[in-house]
Parts: structure tokens; C-alpha cells; sequence
């Protein structure tokens, strides 16, 4: 074997391998880069949240990133668009690296441990129905994170990626169950 085709037996491809590399991780980088970044102060702007050092930052900021992403049915792409399950699934994914189920019902059925609203931390997630009873049982409909001090992130229908309050009329309404993921 000469010098010439051993080259091309382990250089070009170590190359080609290194020059594919680099151009994903470009890209994965463009893709974020277009989004301006979002420092943790933003959520402390918010009447009510009040970060501290004891508080999970990676949660905070994942959570400020997606904030004002609209509501889209079955999608789950930051600052695109999002349903309330792709919210929790992609925060799930990059703060804890946890996967999740699809649907916020899977989601609890097959994800977490049911705790009382009094039980609630950082992180986990509480579940709302929607309003109609199916055999005396309340079907989940909605999901959210909780962050701290009855507030919790979720997708909205009408306002996108919002932080709203447990203590909210319609969320004290429709209220089913927290849950501890494990």
C-alpha cells in the first residue's frame, strides 16, 4: 500500500467526518444565536417572582427563553410555536434531561407521582381539565411547570408561553392534581 492511498483510507474520511461535525454544530449554534438571549432578571421583572440563588437558574432561564412563544397545536419549537405538553417536554428535556410523554394526560399517568397543591416545589408540574366531566372523572387537559410561590409556566391559548398564578380563578377551577416527576 503506498503513501497515497493510505491517506485517502484515513485522512479524507477524518476530513469529511470533522467538516460534517463542525457544519452541525454551526448550525445547531445559527438556530439559537437567532433567538436574543434571555437573562434569568426577566422573570424577575414579573410582579410576584423573585429569583434567588437557592432557586434552579437553568429553570428560570429555559422558561425565559420560551416566554412569549404562540400557542401552536402539536408543536414544540422555541420562539416558533408550542402546545402546552411541547412546552413542558422541551423544558423537561434541557433542564433536567428527562423525557416525558406527549400528552399532558400521559404525562401524569406515566411520568409523575401525584402530590397536593400544598406539596408543590420547583419543578414540578401541575394539570388542569378543561372543564368537561367524563364518568365522574376530570379528563386532563393542560399542563404547566411550577417555578415558585403559586406561579407556574404553561402555554395559553390566546397569550403563548405565560406565567400565571394557581390562585387565578380559572386555574383554582380547573385544577386536577400536581405532580413530582420521576
Amino acid at each position: 500500500m503506498n503513501h497515497h492511498t493510505l491517506l485517502r483510507g484515513i485522512l479524507y474520511p477524518a476530513v469529511i467526518l470533522i467538516t460534517a461535525s463542525l457544519l452541525i454544530l454551526s448550525c445547531a449554534a445559527h438556530r439559537h444565536a437567532a433567538a436574543p438571549p434571555v437573562r434569568v432578571e426577566k422573570l424577575t421583572d414579573l410582579p410576584g417572582i423573585n429569583v434567588t440563588g437557592t432557586d434552579n437558574a437553568a429553570l428560570y432561564r429555559v422558561v425565559a427563553q420560551w416566554l412569549g412563544t404562540p400557542h401552536r397545536m402539536g408543536r414544540s419549537i422555541c420562539g416558533v410555536g408550542t402546545d402546552c405538553s411541547g412546552f413542558v417536554t422541551a423544558v423537561y428535556r434541557e433542564v433536567y434531561g428527562k423525557a416525558l410523554e406527549r400528552s399532558s394526560s400521559d404525562i401524569l399517568a406515566r411520568n409523575c407521582r401525584r402530590i397536593a397543591r400544598r406539596h408543590l416545589r420547583e419543578g414540578d408540574l401541575v394539570f388542569f381539565h378543561n372543564g368537561a366531566r367524563r364518568a365522574k372523572r376530570r379528563r386532563i387537559s393542560h399542563v404547566g411547570i411550577y417555578l415558585k410561590d403559586g406561579l407556574f409556566a404553561h402555554t395559553s391559548t390566546s397569550r403563548g408561553v405565560v406565567i400565571s398564578s394557581l390562585d387565578e380563578a380559572y386555574y383554582s377551577r380547573h385544577w386536577v392534581a400536581g405532580g413530582t416527576v420521576q
